[in-house]
C-alpha cells in the first residue's frame, strides 16, 4: 500500500511525499503554507492514480504518433523533431487510445499522464498554442517535449508496455542518427509493398509493417490483478530515462 510522509521544502513550506510499497517516492506534492493542504493534495493524487488503471481517473494525456516510415530526426535536431503529440483528456485513457488507433498505421505511444479536467486541458492547449497544428495535435517542439518529460517524471503512471515503447523509441532515433553520421543515407525507410521503391531503401525490421504483429487487445496498466497503488514499479517511470538531444 502507499504511505505518506511529511517534509519541508527548500522554502520552509510543507509538502508530502507519496511512497510505494517498496518505500520509493512515487509522487511529491507542491509546497503549501498549511500542512493539511499538502496532505489533501497527496490524497487527491493517490485517488487519481488508483483510478486511472480502472478507467476512473480524469486525465490529461500526451500521446506521441510515430509513423512506420519515420526517417528519424535530421542531423542536429532533437530526437522528436518532425513528430506530433496529441494533448487530450479522457477518463479511460486506454479506451481512448484504442479509438485513436482505428484507421491509422502510426505507432501511438502514451508518454505522460497528469490529473486534469476540461479547464486544465484548455490551459495546456493555450500553453502550447504556437505548436498547434490540427485539432489536438501539436508539433513536438523542444519546449513541449520538456513539459512532457517533466510531467512523466512527476506523475509516474504509465502502462508497462508504453514504458518499453518509449525506451524503444529512444533506441530507434539514436540508431538512425548513428547510421546517418556514419554516412548511410536513405531515400526510403520502411516503404509499403504497394508503392514503387527507388534509390537506397532501409528496412527496419522492428518498425516495419512487413513483419509487424497486429495488436489484438488494448494494453493494460496492470499485470495480473495488481493495482497501481500496490505495485508502483509497474506503473512507475522506467529506470532508464532519455533526455532531449
Amino acid at each position: 500500500m502507499t504511505t505518506l510522509s511529511h517534509a519541508t521544502g527548500t522554502t520552509g513550506l510543507h509538502l508530502v511525499n507519496v511512497h510505494g510499497a517498496d518505500g520509493d517516492i512515487i509522487y511529491t506534492t507542491e509546497e503549501f503554507e498549511v500542512r493539511a493542504f499538502a496532505e489533501q493534495a497527496a490524497t487527491r493524487w493517490c485517488k487519481w492514480a488508483d483510478g486511472v488503471p480502472q478507467g476512473r481517473g480524469d486525465s490529461i494525456y500526451y500521446i506521441l504518433a510515430v509513423p512506420i516510415g519515420w526517417p528519424g530526426p535530421i542531423p542536429g535536431a532533437h530526437r522528436y523533431s518532425g513528430l506530433h503529440f496529441k494533448i487530450g483528456r479522457a477518463t479511460n485513457v486506454l479506451k481512448r487510445l484504442q479509438n485513436l488507433r482505428t484507421g491509422t498505421s502510426e505507432d501511438l505511444i502514451i508518454h505522460a499522464l497528469e490529473p486534469g479536467n476540461q479547464s486544465i486541458e484548455a490551459e495546456r492547449h493555450q500553453q502550447f498554442s504556437s505548436d498547434r497544428r490540427q485539432g489536438e495535435w501539436f508539433a513536438a517542439s523542444p519546449r513541449l517535449c520538456r513539459h512532457v518529460h517533466e510531467t512523466w517524471r512527476k506523475n509516474r503512471l504509465l502502462p508497462p508496455d508504453h514504458q518499453l515503447k518509449i525506451l524503444a523509441f529512444f533506441d530507434r532515433s539514436q540508431i538512425y542518427a548513428r547510421l546517418r553520421s556514419g554516412g548511410f543515407n536513405f531515400d526510403m525507410i520502411n516503404p509499403s509493398l504497394n508503392e514503387p521503391w527507388f534509390g537506397s531503401v532501409f528496412l527496419d525490421l522492428i518498425h516495419t509493417s512487413l513483419v509487424r504483429a497486429t495488436e489484438t487487445q488494448s494494453p493494460n496498466f496492470e499485470s495480473s490483478d495488481d493495482r497501481c497503488q500496490t505495485e508502483p514499479r509497474q506503473c512507475g517511470a522506467p529506470r532508464q530515462k532519455g533526455e532531449l538531444a
